[in-house]
């Protein structure tokens, strides 16, 4: 696992890659709590989700559920003030979103594009701010571009039509596909977040696991989490 981005406001992001194998056995396994432990210098306790491709945010307390009743429930945000929580979200071409706030408050989500149709990131945007966040930056980690699948159909329609045409993209191969990054940038704008930054990374063509590409069972995970040395 290895550190991804660094907000300003003191929360690290980190990302497993292929040579740590599959992040959900890793998961299991106990293996990124021990690292977000050593790299943060405290003992940290992992919150994930049971994702579905859903407008569902959960807020996370300090310590978090107990893994297992959280990996039992349905969403694909979190939300959490509490500095001994990493949030981690899986993900093979969908993309995972980091969101902090100068005031503490930070999100991991699971952005498919039906999760974006749904709105979970302005679900997201929406607690962090009703638990006292007000600033809000974005980080989006590596995730299936535009040029690399085909999507049509109505859904595209529907995606366009609530965040605007600049959604709509095109593959190497000049057909019609969904920018997915644009799309994730236009709900986060709508919310109010204004301060994006993103990895340049696809899943498809890039060293990742990919189910639209290669049809790859495995997955990433994406963890934000308090920097070393918090509380």
């Amino acid at each position: 696992m290895q550190l991804l981005h660094r907000f300003e406001d003191s929360f690290d992001v980190y990302f497993t890659g292929r040579d740590d194998g599959d992040a959900r056995d890793l998961v299991s396994r106990g293996v990124i709590e021990k690292e977000l432990s050593a790299f943060t210098d405290r003992e940290v306790r992992l919150a994930t989700v049971h994702q579905v491709h859903s407008g569902i945010v959960h807020v996370v307390g300090s310590g978090g559920p107990k893994r297992v009743e959280i990996e039992l429930a349905d969403g694909d945000g979190m939300v959490s003030s509490a500095k001994d929580v990493g949030l981690g979200i899986l993900v093979a071409d969908c993309a995972p979103v980091a969101l902090s706030s100068p005031e503490g408050i930070f999100s991991a989500v699971h952005a498919g594009w039906q999760g974006v149709l749904k709105g979970v990131l302005p679900e997201a945007v929406r607690l962090m701010r009703l638990v006292g966040a007000s600033r809000i930056s974005a980080y989006v980690g590596p995730s299936v571009k535009s040029e690399c699948y085909e999507f049509n159909g109505p859904a595209l329609r529907e995606i366009s039509k609530l965040l605007g045409p600049s959604v709509v993209g095109r593959t190497s191969w000049d057909t019609v596909s969904l920018n997915l990054l644009e799309s994730i940038k236009q709900s986060l704008f709508m919310a109010g977040v204004v301060q994006i930054e993103a990895s340049d990374a696809c899943t498809a063509c890039g060293e990742y696991f990919s189910y639209r590409a290669r049809k790859s069972p495995e997955r990433h995970l994406m963890v934000i989490v308090p920097a070393g040395g918090a509380g």
